[in-house]
């Protein structure tokens, strides 16, 4: 008809051949992570004597910064936020529907307001998408929010720039095989990645771990991400937090679990005089409770009480 493009042509038969390809994707991205899920039982104990072996580094901080949405201002200590929707780069959310690992919270902190923007936003400062910048393209733009500068000090952080920090993981991961099944989809699809999609090396775990996107795998198979999968093994050897370089700016980032705050010297606290209505301005073992956030999440995703 006149005035129309057609972009594209296809058949009913190339409907069909894609919903095929859809459900052997989607089947062989479940058979990844929970089909390996035995072996990382089975080898339990060795991931977290290999994490444990790795030297905490602890960090005292001071001036770093969190931007928080201008409405949950009273309470910007609180890691609820996490909890909700696909979680962050290193905690799983709500909705990460096919989640072994139960869900935890995390604060995140950026080393200085300009990181925690691009963090929080989207986009690096640099990048462009067809001539748009980050700030013209993060959905939130525009909103109202509160930065906080923080202070604090960690006794237990895993640093994943500490040099050979994931060589003793990856020497255990390298005892685990790709399952079968997932090796016949993987040619049938005829992909492409190295070595069936399994991650041995210390340099890919870290790229996979501080990727752009890492929501795709929450996003499309409601499945965690590699960082959390990952930073569950982590929170599971016993460490407060994960210290790590920006993936959008210059400076460094930490995420603090707070229901893993297990030293009477590890704290955050708000830098500056806070308004009378903030109820907590510092996190530690004494408020760590109040402030994970876990009202947030169904009841039966909540952790039992003891």
């Amino acid at each position: 008809m006149p005035g129309l493009l057609e972009l594209d042509r296809f058949s009913e038969a190339d409907l069909n051949r894609w919903n095929d390809l859809s459900k052997d994707l989607d089947e062989l991205n479940d058979i990844l992570y929970s089909g390996v899920e035995p072996q990382r039982r089975r080898h339990h104990a060795n991931l977290m004597e290999a994490l444990q072996s790795v030297p905490s580094t602890p960090m005292d901080f001071a001036g770093w910064v969190r931007l928080v949405p201008w409405r949950y201002t009273n309470a910007p200590l609180s890691a609820a936020g996490s909890l909700t929707n696909y979680g962050g780069r290193f905690n799983i959310g709500a909705d990460v529907d096919n989640a072994i690992h139960a869900r935890w919270p995390a604060l995140y902190v950026a080393e200085n307001q300009e990181t925690a923007y691009r963090e929080k936003f989207g986009l690096s400062k640099e990048e462009r998408i067809d001539g748009l910048t980050g700030d013209e393209l993060a959905l939130t733009t525009g909103g109202s929010y509160t930065a906080v500068r923080l202070d604090g000090h960690l006794e237990l952080v895993f640093d994943l720039a500490q040099e050979g920090a994931l060589d003793p993981l990856c020497a255990v991961l390298a005892k685990m095989t790709l399952p079968a099944e997932a090796r016949r989809l993987h040619k049938r699809l005829k992909l492409t990645s190295p070595a069936g999609n399994m991650i041995r090396s210390p340099s890919r775990l870290l790229k996979e771990t501080l990727v752009t996107n890492w929501r795709g795998s929450p996003a499309q198979f409601g499945l965690p991400a590699v960082s959390q999968i990952l930073a569950g093994l982590i929170v599971d050897a016993g460490y407060e937090a994960i210290r790590y370089p920006s993936t959008k700016g210059d400076g460094e980032c930490v995420a603090v679990f707070p229901h893993r705050l297990g030293s009477d010297a590890s704290f955050v606290s708000v830098s500056d005089a806070a308004p009378e209505s903030v109820k907590h301005t510092r996190l530690d073992m004494i408020t760590a409770d109040d402030l994970c956030g876990w009202e947030v999440l169904p009841r039966y995703l909540r952790p039992v009480r003891q």
